[in-house]
């Protein structure tokens, strides 16, 4: 009789223990589903507008409205907390790097510093949703030019617990951002520690990416041309180089493939990557602006390149052995680039061809010779909503035209013309 009663109570604590990890299954499941997906086709813009005033949002509303569906909103960093101290031994990783200004048993509480103000950002955010724009993705990016780079000392679980204990905060919406973009870049100073990806940095990024991918996250990418360059197997993790083309060689903030490292190490965590064709004398800049490549030519000839590589391109990792990687090819696959734009401030007479400006009808011709061989990116997008309306380019308009309503007559054009 005893027996059966054991036998009894170790069925009924089985199937509870069943259902109950069902139920964590199920709501898992379901958790995934409410994360926001992206679309086929993106339209990417960034904000630096930090919702401070709720009245002055007619910019961001009119990009939305325009057509953006995956709003980038700009920038978030982690500062150390002060008076707050914790002890090592309590983390889940005991093991972590120490800062170098902690003591033996303790270090600083980590925190989020954003420009955003963050209860008028969730009554913005309501207020889309309530206009029929709740499809809307919502970002956030790290970073920035003369921004800073990732604390020392910490592990990305540390950082991605920070970032959690601030998106989460609120209950009114699950989460204030959908993802998260690295835009990591250089400084003015040429001196400054931020001119230079520590190893340290590079696989706090990658490292992190993951465990936001793995809880659903939107992971993004933004480097400027010359930090992920098809065009050269160079690596380094110096930002403060120059081109060894004889034009503007005292322009020294160019990258060598430094995230091309991350995509290296952690390519399956990267839903798109946002390159921006609007690097100071890139490229792109010294192709039209000196060399007289037509804008949509050299658009159409990038994917030409990054298509004949087998869409990626070849790293000498080896260049630097500290990193530990083997010279080896990087996948970059056209169905994660978006062509990224300056929108009407590249006009600007004060910077001439320090950038380039590719209008709408080169952006159409390009984009209608690729789409037409199944060779298009992911999407376009710009830099920045608050720069709407210069000279008189809306530029999210025109982007969402070339991507969502097709090819114009006359606009046909085989893609072995061009180049």
């Amino acid at each position: 009789m005893m027996m059966r009663i054991f036998k009894l109570i170790a069925l009924a604590s089985y199937a509870m223990s069943t259902q109950l990890m069902k139920q964590r299954g199920e709501t898992a499941v379901a958790n995934k589903k409410t994360h926001k997906l992206l679309p086929e086709k993106i339209l990417v813009a960034y904000t630096s507008n930090g919702c401070h005033n709720l009245e002055h949002m007619e910019k961001v509303t009119e990009a939305v409205k325009n057509g953006v569906n995956v709003l980038i909103w700009v920038f978030i960093a982690f500062e150390t907390l002060e008076g707050q101290v914790e002890e090592i031994g309590n983390k889940r990783n005991s093991n972590v790097m120490k800062p170098h200004d902690s003591t033996e048993c303790n270090r600083r509480r980590l925190g989020i510093k954003c420009n955003l103000d963050v209860k008028n950002y969730i009554l913005y955010r309501k207020r889309l949703q309530a206009m029929g724009y709740d499809h809307v993705a919502h970002l956030v990016a790290f970073g920035g030019w003369n921004g800073p780079h990732l604390p020392a000392g910490y592990s990305a679980e540390e950082l991605y617990e920070a970032f959690q204990a601030y998106n989460l905060q609120d209950q009114d919406i699950p989460r204030l951002f959908d993802g998260i973009d690295w835009d990591l870049e250089g400084h003015d100073d040429l001196k400054s520690p931020t001119n230079v990806f520590t190893m340290e940095c590079l696989d706090q990024m990658g490292q992190f990416s993951a465990l936001a991918k793995d809880d659903g996250y939107i992971v993004s990418m933004a480097p400027p041309e010359s930090y992920l360059d098809i065009t050269s197997q160079k690596f380094s993790r110096l930002v403060n180089l120059t081109y060894s083309d004889p034009w503007h060689q005292d322009f020294q903030y160019h990258g060598s493939n430094v995230y091309g490292y991350l995509l290296a190490k952690w390519t399956d965590m990267f839903d798109f990557v946002f390159l921006q064709f609007y690097e100071s004398y890139s490229h792109g800049a010294y192709q039209i602006h000196h060399v007289g490549e037509d804008p949509s030519d050299f658009l159409v000839n990038f994917v030409k390149a990054l298509s004949t590589q087998g869409e990626g391109l070849h790293i000498n990792f080896e260049n630097d052995p500290v990193v530990g990687l083997k010279n080896q090819f990087v996948v970059l696959s056209l169905s994660k680039i978006v062509f990224g734009f300056a929108n009407g401030w590249a006009k600007n007479d004060d910077l001439r061809e320090r950038t380039v400006f590719f209008d709408n009808h080169a952006v159409q011709r390009a984009y209608n010779i690729l789409s037409n061989i199944g060779k298009e990116p992911r999407g376009l997008g710009f830099w920045v909503v608050e720069e709407e309306g210069a000279h008189g380019i809306v530029y999210a308009k025109d982007l969402h035209s070339i991507l969502f309503n097709g090819i114009k007559d006359g606009m046909m054009e085989s893609f072995s013309k061009v180049g």
